[in-house]
C-alpha cells in the first residue's frame, strides 16, 4: 500500500514545496540537473526488466505501430483542436501544441507502468523507440501545426545522442549488470525511480515559479482546462484503441502510461529553439505535465492496488 501511494503523495508534496520554497528545487536542479535522475531511472528499470514475458508476434507489432501513430501523429492535431475550443492565445496555443507533439516522457511513464503492474518491457520499448522516432516526427508535425514561420531545427543528431546517453545506455547497463550478477535488487531500490520522478517535478516547478505567479489567472485556468482535456483524451484513445487492437490488459496499461504521456524536458527544449522558452508559452507545458503526473499517479496506484487484490484472491 505504501509503495502504491508513495508516488502520488510525493508528487503533490513536490508541487506544494516548489510554490512555498522554490529555492530547494532550483538548488537541486543547479547541482544535479535532470540528467542524473533520468539515468538512475533507466539504470534501475534495466536491472529490473525481464524479457522472457514479451511475445514479439504480429499482434505486438500492430499494437506498437498503432500506439505510436496515436502518440506522435494524432495527439498533435488533438492539441490544435483543443487550443481552438478553449480559445487559447498564440503563446499558450504554441505551448500546448508543442507538448502534444513531443514523444513519451523519459522517466515517469515507466514508473507509472511499474506502479500499475503493467508490461514494463513494452513500456520501456515504447519510451525508447517513440523518442527516437520523435526526432523525425517532431520537426514535420510542428511545421504542419504551427502557423509560425520560425526555423524549427530540433538538432536530430544531438537529440539522438542525448537519448542514447540518457536512456539506451543506462538501460543496457542495468540489464547487463542483472545478467552478470543474477541477483535481485534490495526492495528499497524499488523506490529509486519514484523518488527521481518526484525530484524532477520539484526542480521543474521551482524553476517556473516566477512564470506561474506572473501568469493571468483566467489564461491559467484555460490552459489547465485544455491540458486536462488533452490528457484525458489521450488516456481514452489509448485505452479503447488498445481494446480494438486486442492488446492484453498489461500491455494496455503500458500504452496508457507511456505512449499516452508527454515529456516536459523535450517540450521546453523545443520552445527554447523557437525562442519563446523564457515566456508564457512554458506554462501550458508545465500545467499539462503536472496534470499528467497527478492523473497518472492516481490511476496507476488504483490499478496497482486492484492487481494486488486480485492476486490475493487467487492465492486464497
Amino acid at each position: 500500500m505504501f509503495k502504491k501511494l508513495f508516488l502520488p503523495a510525493g508528487l503533490l508534496a513536490s508541487v506544494v514545496v516548489s510554490m512555498i520554497f522554490p529555492q530547494l528545487g532550483t538548488q537541486i536542479k543547479h547541482f544535479c540537473g535532470s540528467s542524473v535522475f533520468i539515468v538512475l531511472i533507466f539504470l534501475v528499470c534495466g536491472y529490473q526488466t525481464d524479457f522472457s514475458g514479451t511475445r514479439f508476434d504480429r499482434r505486438f507489432l500492430l499494437s506498437f505501430i498503432g500506439c505510436g501513430v496515436l502518440s506522435l501523429l494524432v495527439a498533435p492535431w488533438f492539441g490544435v483542436a483543443l487550443s481552438t475550443v478553449f480559445g487559447l492565445d498564440t503563446l499558450a496555443m504554441t505551448g500546448l501544441i508543442v507538448i502534444a507533439c513531443v514523444p513519451p516522457t523519459l522517466s515517469s511513464g515507466i514508473v507509472m507502468t511499474e506502479t500499475a503492474e503493467g508490461n514494463i518491457m513494452l513500456g520501456v520499448m515504447m519510451t525508447v523507440f517513440y523518442n527516437l522516432l520523435g526526432v523525425v516526427t517532431m520537426p514535420l508535425v510542428l511545421a504542419w501545426t504551427l502557423s509560425s514561420q520560425a526555423d524549427i531545427d530540433t538538432d536530430p543528431a544531438g537529440m539522438f545522442l542525448q537519448l542514447l546517453l540518457l536512456v539506451v545506455l543506462p538501460f543496457a547497463a542495468g540489464f547487463g549488470a542483472k545478467m552478470l550478477l543474477k541477483r535481485k535488487l534490495p526492495r528499497i531500490c524499488g523506490y529509486i525511480p519514484s523518488t527521481c520522478v518526484i525530484l524532477l517535478i520539484l526542480s521543474f516547478f521551482s524553476s517556473a515559479n516566477a512564470h506561474f505567479k506572473a501568469y493571468p489567472v483566467k489564461v491559467l485556468l484555460l490552459a489547465a482546462g485544455a491540458g486536462r482535456a488533452m490528457r484525458l483524451g489521450l488516456l481514452l484513445m489509448l485505452r479503447f484503441g488498445g481494446r480494438l487492437m486486442r492488446m492484453p490488459y498489461a500491455d494496455r496499461k503500458a500504452a496508457i502510461f507511456t505512449a499516452g504521456s508527454k515529456t516536459l524536458t523535450i517540450s521546453l527544449a523545443i520552445l527554447a529553439i523557437l525562442k519563446i522558452g523564457d515566456g508564457p508559452a512554458v506554462i501550458p507545458c508545465m500545467v499539462f505535465y503536472f496534470l499528467q503526473s497527478m492523473i497518472d499517479s492516481m490511476l496507476a496506484g488504483k490499478m496497482g492496488l486492484a492487481a494486488a487484490k486480485a492476486r490475493e484472491k487467487t492465492a486464497a
